[in-house]
């Protein structure tokens, strides 16, 4: 390639000139640059804007509406080894007695030992779990051949294992996927092949399920129906550990049930009654009526005595009941469809032990959750309270060899036994509360539900925290630097925010911080107004005013967990509440900030995403002016080469030309003199 040196003919540096001369066309792209440069800086800067201000909208959302956690509940147990629980908003506090007597196991049954090579017969037999059945059609062969034909046929029912037991001999386990009563595995069919691996041996029977009411003096209740007396002046107690109950004199009440009891059509109330009259005490010994007679006298073995004739009379009295239909009686409650349904049933003073009352007949399909009790003269006895229902069970083989039964879950609440067919996800034994049950126990345990308002407090705070990062972020965008004196502006004005006098974003600030802020009506007992009334606030008094001007939030945690606890109703109107009686939040602080955000955050051209495109617009021109700027700056860089080397030609010619006349010259000059 051909070397070119610069100033060869003028002694000029050419190709400094050019790169001067070209850097002073290329200023223009400089400053696009800078302009490009700004506007991505704009570009990221909203872009942290965006995620800030949908963090703050997301945490307002929590505040309020189905997310709202100000009145959780926390379920603790004493002995989580036994059972476990979680509690939703909708429990009750309290603390509950539970019992747990039984687990849920799934039916667990093997055969008898067989030799691993003896052949088994054909058969036919049918197995049957919760009414779901499979026919099995063996072929004849091994166990082991048995226990694939089951898994191939019947898996979704039940599961085997082949175990060996000793020498060559195994055994075949078949276990229900079903926990519970309902899951109990029943066979029938051939007799041979199930008898022979030993499986059946005999005939199933049937069964009665009891639910035991124990009594509690807690939950006795005034009586609310319309059959109560003019006048009660009896009292009830509780006796033996809550198996029996006396209630004397007239007196009608209400024993609520802890838990809700399911009424079949068979379900009979059982319980053993015994009753007094006051007035004539246990043994009947006292008369009702004494009276002096006249003076007689007696002969005894030759000695007279005198006596007075003492007539000792029982009279008969007859029933006074103050115009009441019995001397006593028990009666149900339910709740149908938020209609409060009652029926009572009257006893007799003859009636003694056990008594049976039909009441499925009434109240069938139905729940009850009140016993009423009630006497009118004398004292009733009543023990052994409970519900019974009649499990019959259709004939069946049964089981030989049971490793584990089918039983239900069996727990007491507050005295109430509970039957459950599984022992995870209980959510409908106590209102509110899902109870994970894990072993049975010998003593109670005590579940306490009790206010949790640690997630609460962490919504509180982070929606604070995210409100305080917004505003940290609004005054860096909009900073703005005096200048004290002429020069100082463009020193300063690196210092400044990159959205300095935006009055877009100015406004977004200033009506959120009124949001914030602001007092809100609350029909609560105890209504929150204000923001700070709950412990969030500006500053504390005597605060510094840089602090308080700042507009950040500043949490008072020990009063905040206060609040939450001591009026839950109050903090959750404040941060979201109903004025038309629709159900839903049209009111509250939340309620407010989460409104004024949509049109910063809503999905789609939103106003952020709006000055996003804007800059996308800006970096757009930018790059397009600078590839502009840049091909002209080559042109031009080009042109000058040309015209310096043009130059540079025409100074080489005239060079060389100057020294070729010069050289002409000087050479006739010489001729001459010789």
């Amino acid at each position: 390639m051909p070397v070119s040196m610069s100033g060869m003919a003028s002694g000029m540096d050419t190709d400094a000139i050019v790169d001067k001369l070209v850097n002073v066309e290329a200023r223009p792209i400089k400053q696009l640059e800078i302009r490009k440069k700004n506007h991505n800086a704009r570009k990221d800067a909203l872009k942290s804007l965006s995620r800030l201000l949908n963090d703050v909208n997301s945490a307002a959302k929590d505040l309020y509406g189905f997310r709202t956690s100000f009145n959780d509940k926390n379920a603790v147990s004493s002995d989580n080894s036994v059972i476990e629980a979680k509690a939703s908003m909708q429990a009750d506090k309290g603390v509950r007695k539970i019992k747990v007597n039984q687990i849920a196991t799934s039916h667990k049954v093997s055969t008898d030992p067989v030799p691993e090579k003896e052949t088994l017969p054909a058969g036919k037999f049918t197995i049957e779990v919760d009414g779901s059945k499979q026919t099995i059609t063996f072929k004849g062969g091994t166990l082991k051949n048995l226990g694939d034909k089951l898994d191939e046929a019947a898996s979704d029912l039940v599961s085997t294992s082949y175990i060996r037991k000793d020498g060559d001999t195994y055994i075949l386990t078949i276990q229900s996927k079903k926990t519970g009563e309902k899951g109990e595995i029943k066979l029938s069919g051939d007799r041979e092949l199930l008898d022979k691996i030993g499986l059946t041996g005999g005939q199933a029977g049937a069964q009665k399920n009891e639910i035991a009411v124990s009594f509690d003096s807690r939950y006795f209740t005034s009586y609310m129906g319309e059959k109560r007396p003019e006048a009660e002046n009896g009292s009830v107690s509780v006796k033996d550990g809550g198996r029996s109950v006396s209630v004397r004199g007239a007196l009608w009440r209400e024993y609520a049930l802890p838990v809700e009891m399911a009424v079949k059509g068979d379900t009979t109330l059982e319980f053993d009654l015994s009753y007094r009259d006051q007035e004539s005490g246990d043994d009947g010994s006292v008369p009702k009526r004494l009276r002096v007679g006249p003076k007689e006298k007696v002969n005894i073995k030759g000695i007279i005595l005198e006596s007075y004739n003492v007539e000792r009379k029982r009279e008969g009295k007859k029933e006074d009941l103050k115009g009441l239909d019995s001397l006593m009686g028990i009666g149900i409650v339910a709740n149908e469809n938020g209609k409060r349904v009652e029926k009572v049933y009257s006893l007799g003073r003859d009636l003694k032990g056990p008594q049976t009352i039909a009441a499925g007949r009434d109240l069938k399909g139905g729940k009850i959750n009140k016993i009423i009790l009630y006497c009118n003269r004398g004292t009733m006895e009543l023990s052994g309270l409970r519900l019974a229902t009649p499990a019959d069970r259709k004939p069946g083989y049964a089981m030989k060899n049971v490793i584990a039964p089918a039983q239900d879950a069996k727990i007491t609440v507050d005295g109430i036994e509970i039957t459950r067919d599984r022992n995870d996800g209980l959510t409908d034994v106590i209102k509110g509360v899902t109870l994970t049950v894990k072993r049975p126990s010998q003593h109670e345990v005590d579940l306490n539900v009790e206010h949790s308002i640690d997630t609460s407090v962490d919504k509180i705070k982070k929606f604070v925290d995210a409100y305080n990062k917004y505003l940290d972020m609004h005054r860096d965008l909009t900073k703005a630097v005096m200048s004290q004196k002429p020069g100082d502006y463009d020193k300063n004005f690196s210092q400044q925010g990159l959205f300095m006098g935006d009055m877009t974003l100015m406004r977004l600030q200033g009506t959120l911080q009124v949001a914030v802020t602001s007092a809100y009506p609350n029909s609560a007992d105890k209504p929150i107004r204000m923001f700070a009334e709950m412990g969030v606030s500006t500053g504390s008094i005597n605060a510094e005013w840089e602090s308080i001007k700042s507009g950040k939030l500043v949490v008072d945690e020990a009063l905040l967990k206060k609040t939450i606890l001591e009026n839950p109703e109050g903090v959750t109107q404040f941060f979201g509440s109903d004025a038309d009686g629709d159900n839903k939040a049209d009111n509250g602080m939340a309620f407010r900030v989460v409104a004024m955000l949509k049109p910063y955050v809503s999905p789609g051209k939103n106003i952020i995403a709006a000055k996003i495109d804007m800059e996308d617009s800006g970096i757009k021109m930018a790059d397009e002016s600078i590839k502009a700027k840049e091909d002209h700056l080559k042109k031009y860089e080009e042109k000058l080469k040309r015209k310096f080397a043009a130059m540079e030609q025409a100074i080489s010619q005239t060079n060389a030309q100057r020294q070729w006349m010069k050289n002409q010259m000087g050479g006739g000059s010489d001729d001459k003199e010789k």
